[in-house]
């Protein structure tokens, strides 16, 4: 599918995720749930940035709920993403329930007002949104720029979510600073990115 341009691939995953049913989008988001919190990567990280999913993306409250525990006992922080308007900048956010958030940027649900921004992270992962990704851990994003530019600056182990009908065979279209996720984790579990850690070790 390289021969298809950016716009092209949105408009065809964005079918593929259209077209499953509740069931089927169900028991994807309860398998990546599960494979997301049964790693130890996760359970070494302080600091996860979770992405508030819409309702063609993986889902995230489960991961949500169960990081938000993890903070009722000190282990971990649940940073969840809030967009400026009229650029392509976010920050991160404390959320400690999910009163915590209101709806925002996109009709998309984000940290409200009062909560804590962070920009120091400790231990962090970042759970990355994308509608497809490739064997190198490239992604299809959704077009605003967001993450790309967040990610450039980001030091922390970076996951993308996805199922495995939106995994494309080959390579994504790419310029030179799209930046690629260290694992991705579909519903059959996780997949580790050979060119990402090969420059992490060089680093």
């Amino acid at each position: 599918m390289s021969e298809l341009t950016k716009a092209e691939l949105r408009a065809h995953f964005k079918q593929v995720r259209s077209a499953l049913t509740p069931k089927e989008k169900e028991y994807i988001d309860y398998n990546v749930f599960s494979r997301f919190v049964e790693n130890d990567k996760f359970h070494l990280s302080q600091d996860i940035l979770v992405y508030v999913s819409g309702d063609i993306e993986i889902g995230t409250k489960r991961i949500m709920e169960y990081v938000l525990k993890d903070a009722e006992r000190g282990f971990k922080r649940l940073l969840c993403p809030r967009c400026e308007k009229g650029t392509n900048i976010m920050h991160f956010y404390v959320v400690k329930s999910f009163d915590d958030l209101e709806k925002g940027s996109y009709g998309i649900l984000e940290p409200k007002s009062y909560c804590e921004r962070v920009d120091k992270f400790v231990d962090a992962m970042c759970v990355v949104p994308a509608l497809s990704f490739d064997s190198m851990g490239y992604r299809l994003g959704f077009g605003k720029g967001y993450y790309d530019r967040f990610l450039a600056d980001f030091n922390g182990v970076t996951v993308g979510l996805c199922c495995e009908s939106c995994m494309t065979d080959g390579e994504l279209p790419r310029n030179e600073h799209d930046i690629c996720v260290d694992q991705i984790v579909t519903e059959k579990g996780w997949g580790r990115n050979p060119k990402r850690s090969k420059e992490r070790m060089i680093k």
